[in-house]
């Protein structure tokens, strides 16, 4: 079994890009069903689990992409420099795709963005210091030391975000924003200049330097997984051990949640518990169908979008800013048209004017989401062409 291709992990990686251009993009941010949006603050929806699985999955990959190498010394240092160009050019990609396209357009003028306003952390930088520091650990050790690092940083990282210091800010991690250690560092660090636009000015990012640590767990936690699958014990007795472990694990961060709250922006380690242990679980449940039962059918759809994962992702963000920017007419632009245009069929209002008591507040929901699932069909057919040609762009 060691050395067959593992449906599951291609699928997994295909189903977790789709959802995240599927949740990236509604048509209105204002009208969303709670399953389909990010929780406010505490808490964990099914949205939230969406980046650590992507997260878990980079992991599980690294097991079976560098497994042969690693078992020759000798291939140690060159296997190394790669694992560090290609994270550190998933950390540019980032840097670049967030900060696309380089200029504000204020009251009809044109104005540059430059590198010293540019966001620096992000969804891709955050993989790609996670890719490296996991690659690196996975060359040089075993399975034993891998578990006792995931421990010290769940431990680590639970001790680190509940530093106080008074005369700096209020440790709150109950409240949004800046009212915790992990901040207040990356403020110290980078500047407020270089955060998150939409929330520089309250002095924090969503995806912080120092929330990069328990992210590492969560990639840990696929690694780990990756090694059990590759494992030589009989299939079902993998799937077992990756669906009890999960189990435990998620109850595990159930059970933490009381005193260090599942929290997706402060990437808790209560939350590395539960949504990995959620993974392990979902990753079982996959092999145990696909890869055990073999029931492989309508799994093509989520292949196209895994084998060239990068596209998929860097494409849907690169085209929904530009829609996003490209004027329609006086007060709407190019995809808030489009939106209205499809929220038209079900009402007769538009986003703008439907709150939550609205009676059409459903249908603005359903149309919101539906504007969503659209966005997914060009990117289809572009994938399937380049899993057809047998075409894989990877960096």
């Amino acid at each position: 079994m060691t050395n067959n291709r593992i449906i599951a992990i291609d699928f997994l990686r295909g189903f977790t890009i789709m959802m995240m251009i599927l949740v990236n993009n509604p048509g209105s941010w204002n009208h969303l069903f709670t399953p389909l949006s990010h929780s406010h603050w505490n808490g964990c929806t099914p949205t939230d689990l969406i980046y650590p699985f992507f997260i878990f999955i980079v992991g599980a990959s690294i097991a079976f992409a560098m497994q042969s190498k690693k078992s020759v010394p000798q291939e140690h240092q060159s296997l190394i420099l790669k694992i560090i160009k290609r994270g550190a050019i998933i950390i540019a990609l980032g840097i670049l795709k967030d900060n696309f396209p380089y200029f504000t357009l204020d009251q009809g003028s044109f104005h540059a963005w430059l590198p010293d306003q540019w966001r620096l952390p992000g969804v891709l930088q955050r993989i790609g210091l996670v890719f490296i520091f996991t690659g690196i650990l996975f060359v040089k050790t075993k399975i034993k030391t891998q578990i006792i690092v995931l421990v010290t940083l769940l431990l680590g990282y639970w001790w680190l975000i509940n530093i106080e210091i008074p005369s700096a800010y209020i440790k709150n991690l109950n409240l949004p924003g800046a009212h915790n250690f992990s901040a207040w560092f990356d403020v110290q660090l980078l500047s407020a200049d270089h955060l998150w636009k939409y929330s520089r000015t309250e002095g924090w990012d969503p995806e912080s330097l120092l929330g990069t640590l328990p992210a590492i767990g969560t990639c840990l936690l696929g690694l780990i997984a990756g090694q059990i699958i590759r494992g030589e014990k009989t299939l079902l007795n993998k799937i077992k051990t990756l669906a009890y472990t999960g189990l435990a694990l998620t109850v595990l961060g159930l059970l933490w949640n009381h005193v260090f709250p599942i929290n997706k922006s402060l990437w808790t380690s209560s939350y590395v518990l539960f949504s990995g242990g959620i993974a392990l679980m979902f990753t079982a449940l996959c092999l145990w169908f696909m890869d055990y039962k073999s029931y492989q059918r309508g799994t093509g759809t989520f292949l196209y979008f895994g084998s060239n994962a990068i596209v998929a992702y860097l494409g849907s963000e690169i085209l929904s800013t530009i829609a996003h920017l490209v004027p329609w007419n006086a007060s709407q632009s190019l995809s808030e048209a489009m939106a209205n245009a499809l929220l038209s069929l079900f009402s007769s209002a538009s986003y703008a004017s439907i709150d939550s008591n609205h009676p059409d507040y459903f249908y603005a929901q359903l149309a919101s989401h539906l504007y969503a699932l659209l966005w997914l069909i060009p990117f289809y057919f572009v994938l399937r062409y380049l899993y057809q040609k047998k075409i894989f762009i990877k960096v």
